[in-house]
This record gives C-alpha cells, sequence and structure tokens, in this order.
C-alpha cells in the first residue's frame, strides 16, 4: 500500500539562489575553529566577500580557479 500526501510548498521553500552570506554561516557552522565573537563576525564579513566574488566568476572562471587551487593544493 502506497500514501501519498501533498506538502504545502512556497517558492520560498524551493529557492535556489546561492546567498554570499548564507554560504559563509554554513561555512562558519562546519568550521570547528574557536574564534570570539569579533573574530567570528570579522571572519564572517571576509567569507561573505569570498563566496560573492566566486558567484560572479563565469563558468570557465570558476574552473580556472578550481584548477589554481587544485595546483597549489588546496582542498
Amino acid at each position: 500500500m502506497v500514501y501519498c500526501a501533498r506538502l504545502p510548498i512556497s517558492e520560498d521553500d524551493m529557492s535556489t539562489d546561492l546567498d554570499p552570506a548564507q554560504l559563509a554561516i554554513e561555512f562558519l557552522r562546519r568550521d570547528k575553529t574557536e574564534l570570539s565573537p569579533a573574530q567570528y563576525l570579522k571572519r564572517l564579513k571576509q567569507l561573505e566577500l569570498e563566496f560573492a566574488d566566486l558567484l560572479a566568476l563565469s563558468s570557465t572562471e570558476l574552473k580556472e580557479e578550481i584548477y589554481f587551487a587544485w595546483r597549489l593544493g588546496v582542498h
């Protein structure tokens, strides 16, 4: 027997837009580094800017950045 339910899903729930602030917060949430509140805010802003720069790249530019990081041993 198969049960099917319809869940109310709004467009906001299905948003796939990448927000630099959300990405930065998620990155810091997973990072185990101990930071003071001031350090956290500084790192948050830095990551937000870095993610914004990456999101602005074209597909080709992003591939070049990934290749360059790979050659430097950055994972």
